[in-house]
């Protein structure tokens, strides 16, 4: 299963790096230029960054570990902008 979100802010590279630089103390991340990745035990996280947008790809094997990836992911983002509204809308990819 793969989901997909495009969240507009002014800061994309800038959160990029910080949940990349987060996750790497404890699992495998990392970024390089404006792609990120991050390995779960089960599933990973993908980002990606443009000027305005910060995209994340989420892929695990079932519906309940794409659920727990995307709920990790999702929290450190908020807590990284406690002051900018940030707004997410999964969808399904093939």
């Amino acid at each position: 299963m793969i989901q997909i979100t495009d969240i507009p802010t002014d800061r994309a590279e800038r959160l990029m790096k910080a949940l990349c630089n987060h996750f790497a103390r404890k699992i495998d991340a990392k970024y390089d230029g404006d792609k990120g990745y991050i390995k779960f035990g089960d599933g990973t996280c993908e980002i990606s960054v443009t000027t305005n947008v910060l995209t994340l790809k989420v892929e695990a094997e079932n519906l309940e570990n794409i659920e727990r990836v995307k709920r990790v992911v999702v929290d450190h983002l908020l807590r990284f902008t406690p002051d900018e509204e940030i707004i997410i809308n999964w969808q399904n990819s093939s």
